[in-house]
């Protein structure tokens, strides 16, 4: 009951009539909003929304009353949630400000009023209201803006202002927001946080980066939130395209990030990229170092799969996030789903085009088809080449023209959705319009120009199952994946084949080795007096099963040769890179320094034993070929090298392993085999049996910790074909037996 009285005493004490609104006017007010706060019953509200009008009856011409009943109104609308309220309270504030239009209350009582009665309903009366100016963002946005202009100092209305024109989908009012937070930011009002914080959000908006890096400054300095504010920072640095500071900046936050506003900055970055399962960890961890070390991990882990430079997926991360920001975000907050439109998302930022184009950046080929009204709807295809299958995503907006949502085939463009698409199932004939969606996706994939041909006919049925199960693939690749591929104008086609042997004293230990070879006519010789040059660059990244890196080498080699390498002519090398014991996968990146050639080549099993000699163990097979054109010098002798893993028919083959961890002097068994690949043998076909035929088989003393073993293979006796060669070791000190196996083809000469 107490709280009641002093309610109604603010509510109906006299009004002092002052030039403008008096500091004792707005701490009346600003407590008459903080005991409205507490009030939680409706009937209590009406009673005092009653007794105000009361005296506003008596002084029709007081703006302070109309303020008064506006708040009250707006408390009424919070507590009944009912826009009839927050519509009584924005007339009360008009009022208010057609009396006294240079007191900000009135003006900022307005915003709030319209923001507060939101979107209507029907997406397409929002959008219409939006392209007209009439929409409750606009017309917030028009009486903020007047708060401020009334007096700059009234920190929250310029705050208020600056989030609903960012909010805006359509016709935003960044020029005046800009005006708006910058009038407060000059002024007493710029020692409030939330203003520097306002500032620069809109100024990056509006394409002013640096003035947006010196408003998140001043936020820092007069006391935000550091972890929000270094990584708003971090963002208009990326934004800029500044990606040192922007590392450097991003991680500063993070270390300090604990608020739940910066945590959720933080999370929703992330959470466009990553499932709930690979979130756990982030939501998981209390301490922002822990944090921090984690994020620096997560990003450098994608560095990893590209073989990038360190730094180069976060920077492209936020390129992104700016290009969708600007060119996929939703118009309206609410999202109506059809049944062709499997996906839903959990966010509601952007489209599906901007989910997509988050994951995996801009795609190769895009296609869309106009709209037809009645007949179909607004469409895009992307498409996405991938070396191991194209990704093909159909986006289809329905009922918002600009809301486009992943559908699962082009079938489901044609207006009426699912049924629409069964229909084209059944139809014996195909109109011209649809034939002409189809055929506008021909350059996509082959399938749609046979799709036009076939639509009508008894093979109508199976393709158009082909095709959406093809755009099912693609969605559930799509959303639950991430990329950075690296893409070239010219592919350079690069052949590898790698070997693990034990590391040379006296670093010991394991060293992986790549061998390369590069078609000659994929290259372009750089002419220096009486020969050519070709410059590579290499960049060798070797990960754990998590994308951890655990080596790595970058290197720039300058081959010579007397002319240009002839059509046929490959140029061939070998890099080696130290590695501890374990399963990886590595990715070697190759390029011609100053042109837009090169070449990923990706593997993604590698398994490094301990080869220090200390115990039993065996080195990958090295298979050779003499004239090859390349060798290696393990010690004292020199092993040939074939970098494309092909031998002639009627040849021979040079086979070098490293046998370790046997006593010198100690007998160790060795067995040869060689097996074509994709049939069985006729050794297997005449007499069965599971094992490979001999080829050859001998006993030998061990050398001591490393025993090198080099043997010639004859490989007369087999066709061309694919082989695997397979080496067993026996110890028969201990019965210990390994195999090693090597992949080759015999090829005509």
């Amino acid at each position: 009951m107490r709280r009641s009285l002093v309610l109604l005493a603010l509510l109906v004490g006299p009004a002092t009539r002052l030039p403008a609104q008096s500091p004792a006017e707005r701490a009346a007010i600003e407590a008459l909003r903080d005991s409205l706060t507490a009030v939680t019953d409706s009937l209590a509200l009406k009673r005092f929304e009653a007794a105000t009008i009361q005296v506003a009856k008596q002084q029709r011409n007081d703006p302070l009353i109309h303020c008064r009943l506006g708040f009250i109104a707006y408390r009424l609308g919070e507590v009944a949630n009912s826009k009839a309220h927050y519509d009584d309270a924005a007339g009360e504030f008009e009022w208010a400000g057609e009396l006294r239009p240079d007191w900000p209350y009135a003006w900022y009582g307005l915003g709030l009023a319209e923001l507060a009665q939101g979107e209507h309903a029907v997406i397409a009366i929002e959008n219409l209201r939006q392209q007209l100016g009439k929409d409750y963002l606009s017309k917030a946005a028009r009486a903020l803006a007047r708060a401020t202009q009334a007096d700059p100092s009234f920190a929250q209305a310029s705050i208020d202002l600056a989030n609903t024109a960012l909010t805006q989908r359509i016709q935003p009012r960044l020029e005046v927001a800009l005006q708006a937070v910058r009038l407060a930011a000059a002024s007493t009002a710029g020692r409030n946080a939330g203003v520097q914080l306002a500032r620069g959000r809109v100024e990056r908006e509006v394409g002013e980066a640096d003035s947006s890096v010196a408003g998140f400054q001043a936020y820092l300095s007069v006391g935000g939130d550091s972890g929000l504010g270094l990584l708003e920072l971090a963002r208009t640095y990326y934004y800029a395209q500044r990606p040192g500071e922007g590392w450097h900046t991003y991680f500063a936050g993070a270390r300090l990030a604990r608020s739940a506003a910066a945590l959720a900055l933080y999370r929703a970055d992330l959470s466009a990229l990553v499932g709930p399962d690979e979130m756990a960890p982030f939501d998981g961890f209390t301490s922002p170092g822990q944090r921090a070390a984690w994020l620096e991990r997560f990003w450098l882990r994608r560095d990893a799969t590209e073989a990038r430079e360190p730094g180069e997926r976060l920077a492209e991360h936020y390129r992104r996030w700016f290009y969708a920001w600007h060119n996929f975000r939703l118009v309206s907050r609410h999202r109506h789903y059809d049944i062709t439109e499997r996906y839903r998302a959990d966010q509601t930022t952007f489209d599906d085009r901007g989910a997509i184009y988050l994951r995996h950046g801009p795609p190769d080929k895009r296609a869309t088809y106009p709209r037809v009204l009645d007949r179909l709807e607004p469409n895009e295809t992307w498409l996405y080449r991938r070396p191991e299958g194209d990704l093909i995503f159909h986006f289809v907006a329905r009922d918002d023209v600009q809301d486009y949502k992943l559908v699962e085939s082009l079938a489901d463009a044609v207006v009426a959705g699912f049924r629409g698409a069964l229909a084209l199932q059944g139809r014996r004939g195909l109109d011209p319009i649809t034939s002409d969606l189809f055929a506008s996706r021909a350059d996509v994939n082959p399938l749609y120009a046979r799709l036009g041909n076939t639509l009508g006919s008894a093979n109508a049925a199976g393709a158009l199952a082909v095709e959406r199960s093809l755009g099912q693939h693609s969605i559930a690749v799509g959303t639950t994946t991430d990329s950075y591929r690296r893409v070239f104008v010219t592919p350079l086609e690069v052949l590898t084949s790698e070997f693990v042997v034990g590391a040379r004293a006296p670093q010991g230990g394991q060293q992986l080795h790549v061998v390369f070879a590069i078609p000659g006519h994929q290259l372009t010789p750089v002419a220096d007096s009486m020969r050519v040059l070709y410059p590579i660059s290499f960049r060798l990244v070797v990960c754990d099963t998590l994308d951890d890196q655990v080596a790595r080498l970058d290197t720039t080699r300058v081959f010579t040769a007397p002319q240009a390498l002839p059509s046929g002519a490959y140029l061939t090398g070998q890099l080696a890179l130290p590695v501890p014991p374990g399963r990886y996968r590595y990715r070697l990146l190759v390029a011609e320094p100053g042109r837009e050639a090169g070449d990923l080549v990706t593997r993604d099993s590698i398994a490094v034993g301990s080869l220090d000699g200390a115990r039993f163990a065996a080195s990958d097979l090295v298979l050779g070929r003499q004239g090859s054109g390349l060798a290696w010098t393990p010690g004292p002798d020199t092993v040939p090298l074939n970098p494309l893993g092909r031998f002639p028919e009627g040849g021979s083959a040079e086979l070098y392993y490293e046998v370790y961890g046997l006593a010198p002097g100690s007998s160790y068994h060795t067995v040869v085999r060689l097996e074509r690949e994709g049939r069985r043998s006729l050794f297997h076909r005449l007499f069965g049996g599971g094992q490979t035929p001999v080829l050859f088989e001998f006993d030998a003393p061990a050398d001591g910790p490393v025993t090198r073993v080099r043997r010639a293979v004859d490989l007369r006796d087999a066709s061309k074909g694919s082989y695997v060669l397979a080496v067993e070791v026996r110890d028969p000190a201990t019965a210990a037996s390994l195999v090693r196996r090597r992949q080759f083809v015999i090829v005509s000469r």
